[in-house]
């Protein structure tokens, strides 16, 4: 271990700047190999502790909570490292082609959780060697990107198990988790089985797709998260979820009526707070305010609530098909988005007394709603036409190019 240690130090050493680009690819490849043979030694010991049950001198009552515990490792790489290490156990190629560093941590895990004991009993059963199976993985793995290897892999499952009867509980079972960072930002985890993962994928592309603006300028991933929230919002708008304790399930978010009334950039006005995910600037909430039902809540100084009444302030459906046959998509600068992506925007706010109304109305999808809101931009229309102007934060408009005129 010491001359392990010596050899890390004098990579820590080596100044990058000096290497020639020819020098710097070797030297990511050499490293790549050695990472693949650091992970399948420590896999090894980790199966050889695991095996002799010498975590207990620590007092853990696992492999896995040892080294969440000793090692700082998250649970499901914990998980990983001891799973793949008893099941490599029956997979000789499979762990000579890890230890050599020809393939990946990922590589064999992929393998590895293919192999069930219910798996490779039926695949005896059926005929089919493990040792062949673990020859001919070993060989995709060391060829192919872990991706390209677990479909080789699927197709060894499908083979062996065609009803998907074998499937261990935890391999099909969904998982998804939402929780909100100390940013304010909402974090996504989650897993789901193939046919789960099939719906939300189509379903996603059709969002992302269909009716995709000409010249969109977002990544596929931003695509795919704008995807699943205007999924969300449609359900919500929809109707076709189950009401909650005799209600309609729907967005809340609270703000103090001062700040609400406030005009953009006020200083002193308290925020917003959004029922699940937390604090919202005021804005933020200004705009969720646009198309909604509003519920009046008086406090009294204690904190406790005297009086609740509701006003209805969201935009009826004859005042939203008004606004969409005028307007025929979201209306800010250069925007074609289609009306279904749309909200009804109130142009004057109606916390400032601008009315429910077609007149007030402006269909702007949520990106530009956003930016009208929090970003301070701002539409307005020429009375009696059909013809919208957008204005930056400075108050300029932004007017589209001029027609190049040939000579």
């Amino acid at each position: 271990m010491s001359e392990l240690r010596s050899a890390l130090d004098d990579l820590a050493g080596i100044d990058l700047d000096e290497l020639s680009g020819d020098a710097l690819l070797d030297l990511v490849a050499e490293l790549s190999t050695a990472a693949n043979r650091v992970a399948a030694a420590l896999t090894s010991a980790v199966r050889t502790v695991d095996r002799r049950e010498a975590y207990r001198r620590d007092g853990a009552v696992s492999m896995k909570s040892w080294l969440r515990g000793g090692c700082r490792l998250a649970p499901a790489e914990a998980t990983a490292i001891v799973s793949t290490g008893r099941r490599l156990q029956q997979l000789p190629a499979t762990a000579a082609a890890f230890a050599a560093g020809d393939i990946t941590a990922t590589h064999a895990r992929v393998i590895t959780k293919a192999m069930t004991p219910a798996r490779v009993a039926q695949a005896a059963q059926a005929g089919i060697e493990l040792e062949e199976t673990d020859r001919i993985l070993a060989d995709l793995a060391r060829q192919t990107a872990p991706t390209e290897t677990a479909r080789g892999v699927a197709r060894w499952v499908a083979g062996i198990d065609p009803d998907g009867a074998l499937d261990d509980a935890a391999d099909v079972r969904r998982r998804f988790a939402m929780a909100s960072g100390l940013d304010g930002r909402v974090h996504l985890r989650g897993e789901l089985d193939p046919v789960g993962g099939e719906y939300l994928h189509t379903a996603l592309a059709a969002l992302m797709n269909g009716d995709r603006p000409a010249g969109d300028p977002r990544g596929h991933a931003e695509r795919q998260a704008d995807a699943l929230v205007a999924l969300a919002r449609r359900a919500l708008d929809g109707g076709a979820l189950p009401d909650v304790r005799g209600e309609r399930p729907h967005v809340r978010v609270s703000i103090d009526w001062q700040a609400l009334c406030a005009e953009r950039g006020a200083a002193g006005v308290s925020g917003g707070s959004l029922g699940w995910a937390g604090p919202i600037c005021p804005e933020t909430a200004r705009r969720l305010a646009c198309d909604a039902g509003v519920v009046r809540l008086l406090v009294g100084p204690d904190g406790l609530p005297l009086d609740v009444s509701r006003a209805i302030r969201t935009a009826t459906a004859a005042i939203r098909r008004a606004v969409e046959l005028r307007d025929g998509h979201c209306v800010f600068a250069g925007c074609d988005a289609p009306p279904e992506w749309c909200d009804v925007h109130h142009v004057i706010h109606w916390a400032h007394g601008g009315p429910t109304s077609c007149d007030n109305g402006a269909l702007l999808c949520e990106r530009h709603h956003t930016a009208c809101h929090e970003g301070g931009f701002a539409v307005s229309r020429d009375p009696g036409t059909s013809t919208w102007h957008t204005y930056r934060p400075d108050g300029t408009e932004i007017r589209p190019p001029r027609p190049h005129r040939r000579q």
